[in-house]
């Protein structure tokens, strides 16, 4: 086979895998374009004209051509993702580590193919030549034969080896692309090198294991498996355990990520608890307190009222209308709202005095349950989660109630809304638009905890209605009996 045949394989199976290492950067990095089809052109073809450019150098520098051939293909990929996509360091590094592992591993798990598929078609190759000399066909066409088999069988089997490598390299990436955090997860430092770890180490066993098989009389690779077969079983398999402990430590790195996110989520939670801890024994007091001082009003204002009446039977027209008005203080202080507990009663008072000062509807119909099997703290932080998640969205109503069904008590929020909703990769829960994400975002998660210490579970509607958007957020709690754990 001709040396332009070979180019031209070699330069398009470049290409190939430029264009997959640009599908592979773009999950982990941010785009930096405006044509997606045009950035990846030109991506694939400034790798693959690099690394045509590199092989061809290297190709002579034995036994450390592999090695010069991995450093530049590692710098490429690390200076083509900053090109291409926002700057972010540790990421392209894990990118192009990653891939060039990846990359040169899988030659081990291919080369074995290669010999397999040369070593049976030399038997063929043999039986078609002695059958063509049997049957006297001219010297010259059984050598112009032989030459265009040979080359069309060795096309086919470097063609079809290069198609399985990228293909056994693209289910590699994928298991990665999988298991990585988020695009705005920030990788620190010391997450980075956990991950560029096992990269290197596959890289390292690689190039040891081919200057080892350079080393025995300067022989290429193909000789080692004639003079130890085992290693056609060997060499693959310890190819693809090296890949899937790249792929693990992700997964693994994914768990602790996932670990991390869960505490910190659980004590800002505690936190959150405590707060409302706090907040109910202030509350209750003041509850109290108010209670008593609205029955010592009433009772004095409707005695300076009788002594008014009395003194003066005409009526104080100026004494009547401040009695009036302290009358209508004192009813201020009544709690439109009667929820069968003291603490309920203030959450939702407080949330409809906002929406009256927002200038907002509020509807509510909550009632808490009168057996007392639901702790009144997780009550609190699911209403006052709602409620003031519905605050900051609504601009026209917002709407609470409660219900029961047998031992399932139901919570309902409800808010209109504008503008787009953003989920969490599980398309599960919506995730705050506001930057700090570490301080946002944590209501309906805490909910969702709540929630799942009754055995239940939240669901989450939007309901669009005469051009309006419509949130609707309920909650399921299952009451316990007494004494159930």
């Amino acid at each position: 086979m001709s040396d332009m045949t070979m180019n031209a394989l070699d330069f398009l199976v470049q290409f190939a895998a430029g264009a997959l290492s640009f599908w592979y950067a773009a999950n982990f990095l941010r785009a930096d374009f405006e044509s997606r089809r045009g950035a990846m052109l030109r991506w694939s073809a400034l790798y693959a004209l690099v690394q045509f450019g590199v092989s061809a150098l290297t190709e002579d520098w034995k036994p450390y051509e592999r090695f010069f051939a991995v450093v530049p293909q590692i710098v490429l990929l690390f200076l083509l993702s900053g090109a291409f996509f926002e700057k972010d360091k540790f990421r392209q590094m894990f990118v192009a580590a990653s891939f060039a592992s990846g990359w040169d591993i899988l030659r081990f798990a291919v080369s074995p193919l290669a010999h397999a598929a040369l070593g049976a078609w030399g038997p063929a190759w043999a039986w078609a030549v002695n059958e063509a000399v049997a049957r006297g066909v001219a010297a010259e066409t059984v050598l112009f034969l032989m030459q265009m088999t040979n080359d069309a069988a060795l096309l086919l089997v470097v063609a079809g080896c290069r198609v399985v490598q990228i293909g056994l390299l693209a289910l590699c990436l994928r298991g990665i692309v999988r298991f990585f955090p988020p695009k705005d997860y920030a990788l620190q430092f010391h997450e980075s090198l956990f991950l560029l770890f096992p990269c290197a180490v596959a890289l390292v066993i690689d190039l040891t294991v081919r200057m080892l098989a350079l080393s025995a009389d300067n022989s290429a690779l193909m000789l080692v498996y004639d003079r130890v077969p085992e290693t056609l079983l060997l060499l693959p398999l310890a190819s693809l355990l090296l890949l899937g402990m790249v792929v693990s430590s992700v997964a693994l790195f994914r768990g602790l990520v996932q670990a991390k996110d869960e505490e910190q989520k659980r004590l800002l939670l505690e936190q959150s608890v405590a707060g409302v801890h706090r907040e109910v024994e202030e509350l209750q007091g003041v509850y109290a307190d108010l209670k008593g001082l609205r029955h010592d009003l009433r009772n004095h204002i409707a005695s300076l009222a009788a002594y008014v009446r009395r003194i003066a039977p005409s009526g104080d027209t100026e004494l009547s209308a401040y009695l009036g008005q302290m009358t209508d203080a004192v009813a201020r202080l009544d709690f439109a709202d009667d929820t069968g507990h003291p603490i309920i009663d203030v959450i939702v008072h407080q949330a409809r005095r906002d929406a009256e000062k927002k200038g907002v509807a509020f509807i509510a119909d909550f009632h808490y349950p009168k057996d007392g099997r639901l702790d009144i703290y997780d009550v609190s932080v699911i209403l006052s989660n709602a409620l003031t998640n519905a605050a900051e969205a609504a601009s026209r109503e917002i709407s609470i109630r409660s219900y029961e069904k047998g031992r399932l008590f139901f919570i309902e929020a409800a808010n209109d809304f504008t503008g787009m909703l953003t989920w969490d990769e599980a398309g599960e829960l919506p995730v705050t638009g506001k930057p700090d994400k570490a301080l946002h975002g944590m209501g309906l998660m805490n909910i969702r905890r709540c929630a799942q210490k009754y055995k239940g579970e939240i669901n989450i509607q939007i309901i669009e209605e005469n051009g309006q958007k419509r949130f609707l957020l309920t909650v399921m709690l299952y009451e316990k009996e007494t004494g159930e754990s």
